[in-house]
């Protein structure tokens, strides 16, 4: 629930946003979309809480109930194993649920690849950034959080697998907040969040929203 807040990032005194009051409840799920430079990350960030309000204030779930995805992916050192689960203990999922989350996310070329979950890589290295997307979608799932907050976390899938992860999202009735840049984003939303960069916004229904050009 944001209520009233304002949004200046830090050491900064340009207003991103002015006023703003959203509320996002279970199954809503709300697409952000701006000119280049709008706010839209920032946003994420302050929803994420990453950064405080200027003004306002924003009420979030509790930890462990919103998982934050970034365009690129939090790749930790160790297993395949640990890769997939964090933060949560790499012993609570069998290595059959594992491999049946990444079939999910269409990475079973991983598990042909490393079919022992324990095996230490240099996963950043290893993955092209597609994969790692991917990657985190699994861990999204393996965790199972009430609300996600994606920050172009599908910039570089096709569009089918794009569809086919934000399908896994919908049909585990998750809420959640995205920025992206393709209008086929737009039916797995129930709302788009259009900011101006000059502290405007407006909340539109996603149904009666045109994307008027690349944003």
């Amino acid at each position: 629930l944001v209520s009233h807040a304002d949004l200046v990032p830090p050491q900064s005194d340009r207003v991103l946003l002015r006023d703003l009051n959203l509320e996002v409840s279970q199954r809503q799920r709300v697409l952000v979309v701006g000119p280049s430079g709008c706010g839209k990350t920032s946003f994420l960030r302050m929803v994420s809480g990453l950064w405080e309000p200027a003004g306002g204030t924003v009420q979030r779930p509790p930890i462990g109930e919103l998982l934050f995805i970034p365009q690129k992916p939090y790749m930790i050192l160790g297993s395949l194993r640990e890769q997939l689960c964090y933060p949560l203990d790499p012993q609570r999922f069998s290595d059959q649920h594992l491999r049946s989350v990444l079939e999910e996310v269409r990475l079973s070329e991983l598990v042909q690849r490393y079919p022992d979950f324990d095996i230490k890589q240099d996963w950043p290295r290893l993955l092209s950034l597609g994969e790692q997307q991917r990657l985190a979608f699994a861990r999204l799932l393996l965790n199972s959080p009430r609300f996600v907050v994606l920050d172009e976390a599908t910039s570089a899938l096709d569009v089918g697998t794009e569809k086919h992860l934000y399908q896994l999202l919908v049909q585990r009735e998750m809420a959640f907040v995205s920025v992206g840049h393709r209008p086929t984003l737009k039916p797995f939303h129930t709302n788009v969040l259009e900011l101006d960069g000059q502290g405007g916004w407006k909340l539109i229904p996603a149904a009666s929203y045109t994307f008027n050009a690349p944003s």
